[in-house]
């Protein structure tokens, strides 16, 4: 069965109505590009796709008369995007030719499958969206990787710079980036859009951003989810009068766990290596860290640091009952995880004053939330978090290692906004 222009543009993904299949082939081109051609030849077998380009002007773009006659074609041999990368495929398209009577001026056929004066598909962009670094981009499409690297750089009407409108409820964060340097991003928090990505975090950059807004727009602002750091929070009380702050649950939980170990590690230093005190404290330390209603006082293990069968709540309370300061961090720890989880203002306002001496890691944590007691008590009345945007980091982190870093800001942000692109389009999926 011959195929028609149909199931060809089809098969190929293109949609240009004036391009008319004539003929396909294989090849044997050489794909070595300038002086490496003679010295270091790649003559690889290739499919070409033989089309004919129609014109469709009616009058001169010139003179405006109408008297345009056919005036032969022009060849042209296109690079083109597959999932079979075995086999280059190249588009020879004999492009109609049009000439004016009047004027003497000669039109050329265009199609929307490759700009003018270029010879690789605009097909090129859509493997930006994918996770895999510019050089295997560039093997995939047979061109160089400096000519990936310039269709990246025309894909900056991507990630505009200038926003007409705030969401009604941002996060914001920070991120590594080029340089290894501390990059601001702002995500919309109901969508999970980026809303910018700025080169730095210092403090007037990301003020001269906001106040790029009107005081109006910034207004709209409701809530604001950010971690502990302190100028996050200066800058939404000055910028955004009506926005309630939001510390992240997160981040809460992990300073006062992280200030909880260091106590633990610190107690068990006390003792020998050879202690059974100091096992109870060195291992299964997990599970110190873990919900108390997820502890079991009925199912029995054998654990092999202490050599006798154990359920997880009494191994807890073995290594709890060697220091008071070590059990009053513990519980600390146990009522905040748990009013924060049931979203219970009172008792965590009440569990914010305990009653027994903490050790000086949590003390520390301790006066910090008390200072931000109203933002930590948002995170309770609210359902937004920084869980979005930290996973937009992670996305991000995964980039910089598939590309094996970045020297140009401009570049991570545009495959930033690609990848995004194409994890919009698996969940809509």
């Amino acid at each position: 069965m011959t195929p028609n222009n149909d199931s060809i543009c089809f098969a190929l993904g293109m949609k240009d109505s004036n391009l008319i299949w004539m003929d396909y082939f294989y090849a044997f081109i050489n794909l070595a590009k300038g002086t490496r051609k003679k010295l270091y030849p790649d003559i690889r077998k290739c499919r070409i796709y033989e089309f004919k380009l129609r014109n469709q002007l009616i009058s001169c773009p010139n003179c405006h008369h109408r008297r345009l006659v056919k005036f032969g074609y022009s060849t042209v041999q296109t690079v083109f995007t597959t999932d079979d990368a075995s086999h280059p495929v190249f588009l020879r398209i004999h492009k109609q030719r049009l000439r004016c009577k009047d004027c003497r001026r000669i039109f050329m056929a265009q199609s929307n499958v490759v700009r003018k004066y270029c010879h690789i598909a605009n097909k090129v962009t859509m493997s930006f969206q994918d996770d895999r670094s510019l050089e295997s981009i560039a093997r995939d499409n047979t061109i160089s990787p400096s000519t990936v690297l310039r269709y990246l750089d025309a894909s900056r009407s991507i990630a505009p710079l200038y926003q007409r409108q705030l969401p009604t409820n941002l996060a914001m964060d920070e991120f590594r980036g080029v340089h290894r340097q501390l990059h601001f991003i702002c995500i919309d928090n109901d969508h999970h859009r980026i809303q910018t990505i700025l080169p730095d975090r210092f403090k007037r950059t990301i003020e001269n951003y906001f106040l790029s807004f009107t005081p109006a727009e910034r207004s709209r602002v409701k809530t604001i989810s950010v971690d502990l750091n302190s100028y996050y929070q200066d800058i939404a009380r000055r910028l955004f009068p009506h926005a309630e702050i939001i510390i992240d649950r997160f981040h809460i939980i992990a300073m006062m766990t992280r200030a909880f170990n260091q106590y633990r590690a610190q107690a068990m230093k006390q003792f020998p290596k050879t202690s059974r005190q100091y096992r109870l404290l060195k291992f299964s330390w997990q599970l110190y860290l873990k919900s108390a209603t997820n502890l079991s006082y009925e199912h029995e293990y054998y654990d092999r640091h202490l050599r006798q069968k154990v359920t997880s709540g009494e191994r807890v309370d073995l290594g709890l009952a060697i220091d008071d300061r070590l059990r009053a961090d513990y519980q600390f720890l146990q009522n905040v995880m748990q009013n924060l989880k049931q979203r219970n203002l009172d008792q965590l306002t009440e569990s914010l004053y305990p009653g027994t001496k903490l050790s000086p890691q949590m003390t520390a944590v301790l006066h910090t939330l008390r200072h931000n007691l109203m933002y930590v008590l948002n995170a309770s009345r609210f359902d937004y978090s920084n869980g979005t945007i930290e996973g937009i980091n992670r996305m991000i982190k995964q980039i910089q290692r598939t590309a094996f870093g970045f020297r140009n800001y401009n570049h991570l942000v545009y495959r930033i906004h690609f990848r995004q692109m194409a994890q919009k389009k698996n969940q809509a999926a």
